[in-house]
């Protein structure tokens, strides 16, 4: 695996700025219109790239599942998934409106057909659900095509992330990045367990982050400060519309504000060299003290503490040399509250 992958010409890990995904997900509600509103939204908010879900209802569900009493019934979330389903041409015509736009556009396949479909279109990255993990006949399908793919791990063992890293590896892909989820909708903050991304950014050394469900900006943003580098989050024009991935999502402005706070703290930041900044340079004078005559001095005269004050401004000797200038001969006169410097000591 590599500590820097490329999305297009994105460098996306260590070093570089947050790779911030927004989560179109089902939030278009079957309407191409208002998919593309999305993407523009999501563009004005300061998003490098918008994903949307390539599933079908037949290579997603079956169409019974159990109910209470153990009989086999109609699933009903068969019908709201098909109706969700993204067509073919809108992949095509997205990707297109997505470039004319400048943000990039990504989707995560759920089956080997969806993911060929994305390989037509021409994605520069593959984004791997948390519920297929475990799906290796399409982490290995989508491994092959040899763009970087970004793994969603939500409820799962670190070996079975573990794992799922080896069948990629295994089609010579090592362009992964890992994303730590709470596969809730919403997660409790104690669902969270934020330091996981930095266990699997240790224990993988790849570009980590954080595919977030919870209210509000507060987990992307610290889950920046614990090295993630990619930030996932649903986006709505507006919660309040029906449909499963509203409620969770952020609005618009709520996203930009999320940008916004995210590259302030990435320049908060910094190297982690304890120096002095370039505008703080000045209070190194102005904050600090120096030695100042606190009266008259004759050159001559013998140096005693009661001639001396320790003030602001730094123009002088440090006050570390205090010591070092009681009992010494000053070497020309000194006038009183101007600072004392080494050239009018005898040494």
């Amino acid at each position: 695996m590599r500590p820097v992958i490329n999305i297009g010409k994105r460098k996306v890990g260590a070093g570089n700025p947050a790779y911030i995904i927004a989560e179109i997900g089902s939030n278009h509600d079957g309407d191409i219109e208002k998919a593309k509103d999305l993407v523009r939204a999501s563009k004005h908010a300061g998003a490098d790239a918008i994903k949307i879900q390539s599933f079908t209802a037949e290579g997603l569900l079956n169409r019974l599942k159990p109910d209470d009493n153990g009989r086999w019934v109609e699933h009903p979330a068969y019908p709201v998934i098909e109706r969700l389903s993204v067509p073919d041409d809108w992949h095509f015509s997205l990707m297109e409106y997505s470039k004319s736009i400048g943000i990039t556009f990504l989707s995560a396949p759920f089956d080997i057909e969806r993911a060929v479909l994305l390989e037509r279109v021409g994605v520069e990255a593959y984004k791997i659900a948390s519920g297929e993990l475990t799906n290796e006949p399409l982490l290995k399908a989508v491994a092959s095509f040899g763009k970087p793919v970004i793994l969603s791990t939500g409820a799962s063992y670190l070996e079975e992330v573990r794992r799922a890293v080896e069948v990629i590896e295994s089609e010579d892909n090592f362009d992964i990045a890992l994303l730590h989820c709470a596969s809730l909708y919403p997660p409790s903050y104690k669902d969270v367990n934020i330091r996981a991304m930095a266990t699997l950014k240790d224990t993988f050394g790849c570009p980590v982050g954080f595919s977030d469900h919870t209210p509000g900006h507060t987990i992307p943003v610290a889950a920046i400060t614990l090295g993630g580098s990619i930030i996932e989050k649903h986006i709505t024009l507006d919660k309040n519309l029906k449909g499963p991935d509203h409620p969770y999502a952020m609005e618009v402005e709520e996203f930009k504000t999320m940008v916004r706070e995210i590259r302030n703290l990435e320049e908060a930041l910094g190297d982690g060299v304890k120096q002095p900044s370039e505008r703080e340079m000045g209070e190194r004078v102005g904050a600090r003290r120096s030695i100042y005559a606190r009266v008259d001095i004759e050159k001559g005269s013998v140096i005693d503490k009661s001639m001396l004050k320790v003030v602001r401004h730094a123009y002088g000797l440090p006050p570390s040399g205090l010591c070092e200038i009681v009992g010494k001969v000053a070497s020309k006169d000194l006038t009183k509250d101007m600072p004392v410097r080494s050239e009018d000591i005898c040494r």
